[in-house]
């Protein structure tokens, strides 16, 4: 699953950039083409591929999650890693790193609707 996933992760990044790139370029290929057709290819390549990477992200949060709670927790409580009262603490911290995934998946989808938006202006 974790290779799978990683796999995902770089799909995701790659989407992204070709996105980034593809919402650039759309005006150029416009005035260079002059030809409608092309920019909205253009547009509409960009963002799919953004759309793609966000459901990248959203498709890893259980994954992330499984991670903190699943795998570390237990693995903290089972063995003798950590202080008498410190698996509260630690419990925080796996939270908050699970969280930064719910951030990055949100920061995508706000992304995703800004330039949807954008375009539909």
């Amino acid at each position: 699953m974790f290779r799978a996933r990683q796999k995902l992760v770089k799909t995701a990044i790659v989407g992204e950039r070709i996105a980034g790139m593809m919402l650039v370029a759309a005006p150029i290929v416009l005035m260079l083409t002059r030809v409608p057709q092309a920019g909205a290819i253009t547009i509409l390549i960009g963002v799919i591929s953004m759309a793609l990477s966000t459901l990248v992200h959203l498709l890893t949060l259980p994954v992330e999650f499984d991670a903190s709670y699943g795998k570390a927790l237990p693995l903290l409580q089972k063995g003798d890693y950590l202080h008498d009262g410190d698996l509260k603490h630690a419990e925080k911290i796996l939270k908050a790193a699970a969280l930064t995934y719910v951030a990055a998946s949100l920061t995508s989808l706000l992304n995703l609707g800004r330039w949807i938006a954008v375009l539909r202006r």
